[in-house]
């Protein structure tokens, strides 16, 4: 029986149900940006607003907040014992400026020592153990030093521990240059997801054919129901991941971070991807096959411990 790291402890895989795979329920962009929508920061609040997922296929969510974005690793675990959901805490160092000083004060072996001791013994906010590495994040092509070390750092850790990581790769190509890396110093790529991958602006039947055929998994993971016409770009995408026979290597979320995504503030809240997107999905034909391969079959690759 394989199981998977939840805040709240090891979760069977038979018992964790269709996984949002990246999503934010804490986290801080304020602190860089000055824009209080970036903020969310009431465990009440995200705590009403997960309670939406009731009647849902969805049983289990992919905490994607790393270091720097105000993680806040107990506030999950209280927050996973109120709303009963499987939450996975994720681990890690996010991207300038976001980085704090330990960042610059040390090497990429230190910065693994520091995640591998957090999965396997827990971290010091509460001794919760993260279940994922990631979001491991670049602004742009090429990647700063610092965010190499944090990336190399990351895949250090899964080295030594197994965990799959989980990269921010919004806008740019840098998947490549992310995935190259991790891959180069040995992580499988079938233990590496390039986030972000919905929202490269050009050629992206290119960028994803490199990236799969290097055999890493896709993010498809910043569904918003505010812009149709990004919509008919997910919706194409997978269909044509689907007809190339791919539709096992992407994972499909929402990405919540902001207060005008939540369902209180007018947004889709977090049920958006498995319900009024898979609608969109079923008219271009996708059935439940394909919705157990997107939402329950590969987050289980990816999450479950060897």
């Amino acid at each position: 029986m394989g199981f998977i790291t939840t805040v709240t402890g090891d979760v069977p895989t038979e018992e964790i149900g269709a996984v949002l795979m990246h999503e934010h329920i804490l986290c801080d962009f304020h602190r860089i940006t000055n824009d209080l929508n970036q903020l969310l920061d009431d465990p009440d609040l995200v705590s009403a607003e997960l309670g939406h997922l009731e009647g849902t296929p969805v049983r289990t969510v992919v905490e994607m907040t790393s270091v720097g974005l105000g993680r806040d690793l107990k506030s999950l675990r209280d927050i996973a014992t109120r709303t009963g959901l499987n939450i996975v805490a994720g681990c890690g160092w996010y991207r300038e400026p976001f980085f704090p000083r330990e960042v610059f004060e040390n090497t990429s072996d230190r910065l693994a020592e520091i995640l591998i001791s957090e999965i396997n013994k827990g971290a010091g906010d509460g001794g919760v153990r993260p279940g994922i590495i990631g979001e491991i994040g670049a602004k742009r092509v090429p990647m700063s030093p610092a965010e190499e070390r944090v990336l190399r750092a990351g895949g250090f850790a899964q080295l030594e521990t197994g965990v799959s990581v989980y990269t921010h790769a919004s806008r740019s190509t840098v998947g490549i240059e992310q995935a190259k890396i991790l891959i180069g110093i040995g992580v499988p790529a079938e233990r590496i997801v390039i986030g972000h991958a919905d929202t490269v602006p050009s050629n992206r039947k290119e960028y994803w054919s490199v990236l799969l055929d290097m055999g890493v998994t896709l993010g498809f993971d910043t569904l918003k129901p505010d812009f149709p016409y990004e919509l008919g770009v997910r919706i194409a995408g997978l269909t044509w991941l689907a007809e190339r026979g791919s539709l096992d290597h992407v994972v499909v979320s929402n990405d919540i971070c902001y207060r005008s995504q939540l369902r209180s503030f007018g947004g889709g809240g977090y049920p958006y991807c498995v319900t009024g997107f898979i609608d969109l999905l079923r008219e271009a034909g996708f059935g439940d096959r394909e919705f157990q391969t997107i939402f329950r079959d590969t987050p289980t690759r990816i999450l479950q411990r060897p």
